[in-house]
């Protein structure tokens, strides 16, 4: 049986990537997103015009798909090498938008957002609230990380829950 690492990779060369420096960079940038940063609809994808292995995610389950484009931190990057990028890779669904991660050689990630045109700033009270919900997904998920063994003995050998244990949540 293939590992699920062996498969990814397969998958990324069926869809015409044939450079295995891209393939390994899409790989990392793709554990990266759904392990690090908790992405949701995270899929890889191939455009053979402009030779990009790319990768579409959302941030979270009501924002719209974004495009994250793997670079080698010793490639050079210009604002026409990112006009084609946007030109060829962003649609109507995710907007003007691209995300390139620059990956270093020790696979450290940084991630920065390019966009055509103006966009509007979100407003305090959006981005306060944005806050919020991220630092809420991460509590739950450190908690959830905490208690993953637990949990998971208990899926496994039928757990029991106590009525008077839980809670309803509004």
């Amino acid at each position: 049986m293939m590992d699920i690492e062996a498969k990814i990779r397969e998958d990324m060369r069926t869809l015409g990537c044939s450079s295995d420096l891209k393939i390994s960079l899409a790989y990392h940038l793709y554990v990266y997103l759904v392990d690090v940063k908790l992405m949701y609809d995270t899929e890889y994808c191939y455009n053979k015009d402009v030779d990009a292995l790319y990768i579409v995610a959302r941030p979270s389950k009501r924002d719209k798909m974004n495009i994250y484009v793997p670079v080698p931190t010793h490639e050079d990057v210009n604002m026409e090498f990112i006009g084609v990028l946007q030109q060829n890779l962003c649609t109507i669904e995710t907007g003007p938008s691209i995300n390139l991660a620059f990956i270093d050689g020790d696979l450290s990630t940084v991630i920065y957002t390019f966009t055509k045109g103006i966009v509007e700033r979100p407003t305090p009270e959006k981005v306060a609230e944005r806050r919020m919900r991220e630092e809420r997904r991460m509590f739950i998920d450190n908690e959830l990380r905490k208690k993953k063994n637990e949990i998971l003995n208990d899926a496994m050998n039928g757990g029991f829950v106590d009525d008077d244990e839980c809670q309803v949540i509004e």
